[in-house]
């Protein structure tokens, strides 16, 4: 925790420390001068990446998370570099030789010594089989998972004493560190990215994308044996020196991928940045790292639809339905003139001129800064989901700049719309609508009958929830408290009065005693109780 908290003070964060318990953990720092006057975004990415593996996953999922945390950190964290120093060799091929039950020399005839990959928890080197095909596997740090499960739990303290004493960080840290223990327990077992892998590529690959090959019988749960891809990196689309033609084939298989990932099949790749996209011959596309992905349920899908066509129609009903639908609450939890106000200008922002020219991703950007701007939650998968369209359309206005994402989107869009509004899903829903009346005009008369029975024995129970009445509970018990604390050491002082009186003599006899330490006792108890009040206000 010293070393954490040092780090983190010698990026100029002290401040925060100040006031809370932490500040007593706090060992000694230098503050580093030359990042002063550099922004606290860039300062916390720094302070990650010298923090080491852990934290540097860290602050990739907050980068895919800007619900959690201001946008303008999860923006900057989207800059964490992933590489780690590499573990040597010898450490490695233990590792390796400890997953197979004939070891690394029975199980493939080579494995390169020189790392192709290093991440925050794993390392990539190439290997060759028995029967001679080429792999790559993809193999957890040596003791990551020790490294990293004590890390969480220095984190869980530090955040429940930020928390307890009421730290302003923009975010709620114990949520923070609750959505990143469950993140790196996946991380932290490859059968889930081996799991992912074979899901998309049955789900969604097709002749213009794919995913590598899952070797199941090398894959374990710290090694992960995929097929080496052979292609260019889409982070060097420059150096290939593709056309514009290539380059448009490129960006339209891509966001045809993710269109039919986010909004058709409802499971995706979550962090599909260029790092993790492969161009194959005659553009086709190979998507990488699948540790990190989605699911959103059809009924999400619908709503964020709906709110996307509701802004195009400007119907205002519509979009206030499906915003209040997406946070997960009721008109009733929220001010709704407010909501419907803000979500007005949000219209008119965005249809002012052809809807060909939005940017989908400046809109969904919008709509999240809504939520947070009325403290409603959105669902984790689909921050997720809105991420993944928002960074494929940052690549593809990279490679392309005319490139439009909602072209792309629209007849996915128009689809869910369809399914949500058309004359086949208003005919479903009004059968299921039908059928709850008629389960329910079964059920009356029996529910009836033993209303009114539980009536006529006088058995009938009401529930009242009152949100006030745990406040006034807490009162009555805290009054309670305060009197039974009064009567006691009102019964100390009168007790002790009564043994003091009761010695007739002039000298101090037992009962003198005894009363003169009641009086202590009581005065004790009185300060106390004074002191009490005064620090928790009970």
């Amino acid at each position: 925790m010293k070393e954490i908290l040092s780090v983190g003070a010698k990026f100029g964060f002290a401040e925060v420390l100040r006031g809370t318990k932490l500040s007593d953990f706090l060992g000694k720092f230098t503050s580093i001068k030359e990042v002063e006057n550099t922004p606290a975004p860039v300062r916390f990415r720094l302070a990650l990446e010298e923090l080491g593996p852990t934290f540097m996953k860290l602050g990739q999922v907050l980068s895919m998370r800007p619900d959690l945390i201001p946008p303008e950190w999860s923006a900057e964290l989207a800059n964490l570099q992933d590489g780690c120093p590499a573990v040597p060799w010898e450490e490695i091929s233990k590792a390796i030789d400890a997953e197979y039950e004939g070891g690394l020399e029975a199980t493939f005839s080579s494995v390169e010594e020189t790392p192709i990959g290093d991440g925050s928890m794993a390392q990539v080197h190439r290997a060759v089989a028995k029967d001679g095909q080429k792999l790559v596997i993809k193999v957890l740090r040596p003791n990551i998972e020790k490294i990293v499960h004590a890390d969480v739990q220095v984190l869980e303290a530090i955040a429940t004493l930020l928390k307890g004493h009421g730290v302003n960080l923009g975010c709620n840290p114990m949520d923070v560190v609750e959505t990143f223990s469950d993140a790196i327990e996946n991380e932290l077992d490859l059968r889930h990215e081996a799991d992912n892998t074979r899901m998309l590529s049955t789900l969604t690959a097709d002749d213009k994308i794919s995913f590598p090959k899952v070797f199941s019988e090398f894959s374990t749960k710290r090694i992960l044996a995929i097929e080496e891809i052979h292609g260019v990196e889409l982070t060097k689309w420059k150096e290939a020196g593709y056309t514009q033609e290539q380059r448009d084939t490129i960006v339209e298989n891509g966001a045809r991928a993710v269109v039919k990932q986010t909004l058709e099949m409802g499971f995706f790749h979550a962090d599909p940045h260029p790092g993790n996209i492969f161009v194959l011959e005659e553009g086709k596309l190979c998507f990488i790292d699948c540790g990190m992905t989605g699911r959103v349920e059809e009924t999400t899908r619908k709503d964020l639809a709906m709110l996307l066509y509701g802004v195009s129609t400007k119907n205002l009903d519509q979009v206030t339905q499906a915003f209040l639908k997406l946070g997960d609450v009721s008109p009733d939890e929220v001010d709704e003139k407010a909501v419907q106000k803000d979500l007005l200008d949000f219209i008119e922002r965005f249809t002012s001129g052809p809807m060909g020219d939005v940017d989908m991703g400046s809109m969904l950007m919008a709509f999240m800064d809504g939520l947070r701007k009325h403290h409603i939650s959105c669902p984790g998968d689909l921050i997720l989901m809105i991420k993944a369209l928002i960074t494929i359309e940052g690549v593809g206005k990279k490679l392309s700049p005319a490139f439009n994402l909602i072209e792309y989107a629209k007849p996915a869009i128009e689809e869910l719309v369809k399914t949500q509004m058309g004359f086949k899903a208003i005919a479903e829903r009004s059968k299921a609508s039908a059928l709850l009346w008629a389960q329910l005009a079964e059920r009356l008369p029996e529910d009836a009958s033993r209303l009114l029975d539980r009536i006529r024995k006088n058995r009938l129970r009401m529930n009242i929830d009152v949100d006030a009445l745990d406040h006034m509970t807490e009162a009555m018990d805290r009054s309670s408290r305060n009197i039974s604390w009064a009567l006691i050491i009102s019964a100390l002082i009168v007790g002790s009065s009564i043994m003091v009186l009761a010695n007739r003599t002039e000298q101090m006899d037992f009962r003198s005693w005894l009363g003169l330490m009641g009086y202590i006792f009581a005065g004790t108890l009185g300060v106390w109780r004074i002191i009490h009040h005064l620090r928790t206000g009970k």
